[in-house]
């Protein structure tokens, strides 16, 4: 028993010196950081309403999303897709809004190269422009907020 407690502290304490001494900058972004190993494992990603409230005020709240993730990506960037009760949807006029499903996403503008256009959602942004990329991609937490539109419908909705 002694000796595993021993080889999980030094497996561990040397996974950590690998992760430091390996891990370089691709980005310009000190939350992005890739590894010279390939990443062999399934990619993880991880993501949250931060400020997770019974219920919120339309026009004057805004919900907090947090993300990260590990593994191997192109061009990635992260989002949100904000799901409205059934009826009604959001009003035609909303930002983002994909006709198709009636749903708007939420980009996290610091994982987007250039600046976002209002006709984008989720299926039609274009490819190349998302500044996570690469093997063995660790980002540390990113968060962004979404302000709830003035004239969003009333109900539940899914993130």
């Amino acid at each position: 028993m002694q000796w595993t407690k021993i080889y999980n502290r030094c497996g561990r304490s040397i996974s950590r010196l690998i992760d430091i001494v390996l891990r370089k900058k691709d980005t310009d972004n000190d939350k992005i950081k890739t590894s010279r190993f390939v990443y062999i494992g399934e990619p993880v990603f991880v993501g949250e309403i931060k400020n997770k409230q019974e219920k919120y005020d339309r026009s004057k709240d805004l919900v907090i999303l947090k993300s990260q993730f590990y593994g191997n990506t192109e061009c990635s960037y992260f989002a949100a897709e904000i799901i409205p009760p059934k009826h009604p949807s959001f009003p035609l006029n909303t930002f983002h809004l994909d006709d198709a499903s009636d749903n708007v996403p939420s980009f996290c503008d610091a994982t987007i190269n250039g600046n976002k256009r209002n006709a984008w959602n989720i299926h039609n942004i274009p490819t190349d422009l998302g500044k996570i990329h690469g093997r063995n991609v660790k980002t540390n937490w990113f968060e962004w907020s979404w302000k709830i539109p003035e004239f969003a419908p009333k109900g539940d909705y899914r993130v």
